[in-house]
């Protein structure tokens, strides 16, 4: 196998032996279709406790066995009716064939930059997947 990775194959090998089995993932989305793959959870960042006095957000990253990547971003909102009501939830996914536009996307979130959760988010997967190593950083 090459170190490069080049090819999808190769990257479900390395998912394969890093990450383990694959699993089976069903991602809910407000307002549109889930989105339902196998594959790898790469990387995961929440805000932690859900707090009444803002939202949360939780962003995920994902490698499925055909070579998507996929993205998740979780809203927790506040209830506005008072602190003893649940949290709103509203989800948001998508599956790309590049990475690059998975980054697109995650910056159109963010109204043309990286939130936080979403910038660690994919530093991590960055970390994690050696193909996607230089990706980290706008090199100069």
């Amino acid at each position: 196998m090459s170190e490069n990775y080049e090819t999808y194959v190769e990257r479900v090998a390395y998912c394969r032996n890093t990450f383990g089995p694959p699993k089976d993932f069903r991602l809910q989305q407000a307002g549109d279709l889930d989105i339902q793959f196998t594959g790898w959870e790469i990387s995961t960042v929440d805000d932690g406790e859900l707090r009444p006095d803002r939202p949360t957000v939780d962003v995920s990253t994902f490698y499925s066995i055909k070579g998507s990547y996929v993205a998740e971003i979780v809203r927790h909102m506040p209830n506005r009716d008072g602190a003893d009501k649940p949290h709103i939830t509203k989800a948001k996914a998508a599956a790309f064939s590049s990475h690059l536009d998975m980054l697109k996307w995650l910056k159109e979130d963010g109204r043309g930059w990286l939130g936080e959760n979403s910038k660690l988010a994919w530093e991590e997967m960055c970390e994690k997947l050696p193909w996607l190593k230089d990706n980290n950083a706008i090199r100069v």
